[in-house]
């Protein structure tokens, strides 16, 4: 000990390093954050063309985007930060909804189906994930209800659409739109 810290108290440092957890729940958020952006500026624009069943998809959508956006600023816990995708995927979003706008309603809401479909894996398989990794931690269990919550949202959106969750799975613009959708956020994990 030098003359300088004699009398001093050992203090705990002010920054620490976030835990594993910690970093797997922001990234499990992030991730869940951009994809209900990106679809609110999907449905958004085609709204001008938009069926009612579109507008409905587009309400639940901005819904349950307001609920993610809430349990995010309320629980601080978390350590939540936005994507920095997420001005990237409004514009794709955007740009890619004006052009479904050109083509029919069917096609459309086959696309909506899609993208509904890949956020309701993902968020399945965050489910799963809690389970393995985080079944005991105490941010478990409100996180775990939140994605089921939606989940079952867009699994009821899908049903809007199609008749059964199956039949969407056999749509081949389904498939595609599910695809995508997945290729695009699959990178805002981490990023």
């Amino acid at each position: 000990m030098n003359w300088l810290e004699r009398g001093c108290v050992r203090v705990a440092p002010a920054f620490q390093r976030p835990a594993a957890k910690s970093c797997l729940v922001s990234s499990m958020l992030r991730q869940g954050h951009l994809s209900h952006a990106a679809s609110v500026h999907l449905l958004g624009a085609q709204q001008s063309t938009a069926t009612p069943l579109l507008e409905e998809l587009s309400a639940t959508e901005r819904k349950n985007h307001a609920v993610l956006e809430e349990f995010t600023k309320t629980s601080s816990a978390y350590r939540f930060r936005p994507s920095l995708l997420q001005p990237f995927a409004a514009v794709a979003s955007a740009t890619f909804g004006t052009v479904l706008r050109t083509l029919s309603p069917t096609i459309s809401q086959s696309y909506a189906a899609g993208v509904k479909l890949a956020i309701a894996d993902y968020y399945n398989d965050q489910i799963r994930e809690i389970y393995a990794e985080l079944d005991n931690a105490p941010e478990a269990a409100p996180l775990k209800e939140l994605f089921k919550s939606l989940r079952d949202a867009e699994l009821d959106d899908i049903e809007r659409i199609f008749p059964s969750i199956e039949d969407a799975k056999a749509d081949q613009t389904v498939q595609y739109a599910r695809q995508a959708t997945m290729l695009v956020l699959s990178p805002a994990q981490s990023v």
